[in-house]
């Protein structure tokens, strides 16, 4: 299997191509104003040079974020493109993700890893990681400031024999991880002047060979699609996607608004949901609907089901060209609430295994795994269950 991947989530360029696990040609730019400019050129310089074309691509790997806002998406692009030119898979990758892969040859049962990326303003985007017989966990995925992300890891470290801090972040606030954690710390760092620093090669920014890595485990665990399964994780968003969501009302739905909804129902929102099941499940009595709505037009709807204490969330549906602008999110917390509201000490759902931002929302609100159900959604795609307890 010949892999390409692609990360343009930092101020690192990388084009990376490998045979399975073995590296083919790993290529950099550092200068991240250039990215757009660069990138093509550097793709086509690794397939000359590896006397490849995109014709022996077997899978695309990208750098999902967070980072670069501008960044993220030149690279999520251009693998889109890739892949809906050539039918080629897709796996999404965190870039903390990425970064925990450049320690992972250190890494084992025993230790964290806590992937930093500086935010700025004292802010950063933090994943915590441990890998197990070569197998990469996610133990957390946040945002907030480094005093936030110190008491998060500071509640885990006693879990652990040894922590390692990897990312830029790592660098901009090190005296403050040092005065905590010495004890049991290694930071990842050519500059800190530590006894137990460790000597890679930029192991604080991305690199093309992790992404390698960690794309090929989740590629063996099912965790790919088409072009349509990556899409941005920035877990900030942008100033102009946060004036936007101050816009955004939510309500309790109306028929006014399903009839508003039909109208359009495949073409506007989603074309897996029949209306009419839709109608269906509105008019029952345990189920509450809530709409969306950006200056009174409905930019999508979420509906859930209360027997007792239990509470299942039947669907979060937001306009095509209104997606990843935060409707889902104030959807998802509506939802919440009134479960909680009515007493529910348990709320469920299913999703696609390949709905990769669905499931990264859904996380975002402690939601975990708990089952699977294999070839549910139309008898090719897995269902994962998830739930949260009160």
């Amino acid at each position: 299997m010949k892999i390409l991947a692609i990360d343009t989530s930092s101020k690192r360029c990388s084009v990376c191509i490998s045979e399975d696990s073995n590296i083919l040609i790993d290529l950099f730019n550092d200068d991240e104003k250039t990215h757009s400019v660069k990138l093509m050129p550097m793709v086509d310089e690794a397939f000359l040079k590896t006397n490849l074309s995109l014709d022996d691509i077997t899978l695309l790997v990208c750098s999902i974020g967070p980072g670069s806002f501008t960044g993220v998406r030149i690279g999520i692009a251009t693998v889109k493109a890739f892949s809906d030119a050539k039918d080629i898979p897709v796996v999404g990758v965190s870039s903390l993700e990425s970064l925990a892969y450049n320690v992972r040859e250190l890494a084992d049962e025993n230790t964290l890893v806590c992937s930093l990326i500086d935010a700025k303003h004292s802010n950063v985007y933090c994943g915590l990681y441990n890998f197990s017989n070569g197998n990469c966990k996610k133990i957390l995925f946040t945002t907030g400031s480094v005093e936030e992300i110190i008491n998060e890891i500071n509640s885990l470290a006693s879990n652990y024999n040894r922590l390692i801090f990897v990312g830029d972040g790592n660098l901009t606030y090190a005296d403050k991880f040092k005065e905590l954690f010495s004890k049991k710390a290694i930071f990842a760092s050519r500059n800190i002047d530590n006894t137990k620093e460790i000597n890679l090669p930029d192991p604080n920014l991305q690199n093309g060979a992790s992404l390698i890595f960690a794309g090929i485990n989740k590629y063996k665990k099912g965790e790919f699609g088409n072009s349509n399964s990556i899409h941005p994780v920035y877990l900030r968003k942008s100033q102009a996607e946060r004036e936007l969501e101050k816009n955004i009302e939510i309500s309790k739905m109306t028929n006014e608004d399903i009839l508003s909804i039909s109208k359009n129902f495949e073409t506007e929102f989603d074309n897996f949901w029949n209306i009419n099941t839709l109608k269906e499940d509105f008019e029952k009595d345990n189920s509450i609907y809530f709409v969306a709505k950006i200056k009174n037009e409905i930019v999508g709807f979420a509906g859930i089901k209360i027997i007792c204490d239990d509470a299942q969330i039947m669907n979060i549906v937001t306009k095509v060209d209104k997606r990843h602008l935060g409707i889902g999110t104030k959807l998802l917390d509506k939802l919440i609430s009134q479960a909680k509201n009515q007493g529910a000490n348990l709320i469920s759902l299913e999703v696609n295994a390949k709905n990769t931002y669905a499931i990264n929302l859904y996380e975002k609100f402690n939601f975990k795994r708990i089952g699977l159900r294999k070839k549910y959604y139309n008898n090719t795609d897995d269902a994962i269950l998830m739930s949260i307890n009160d």
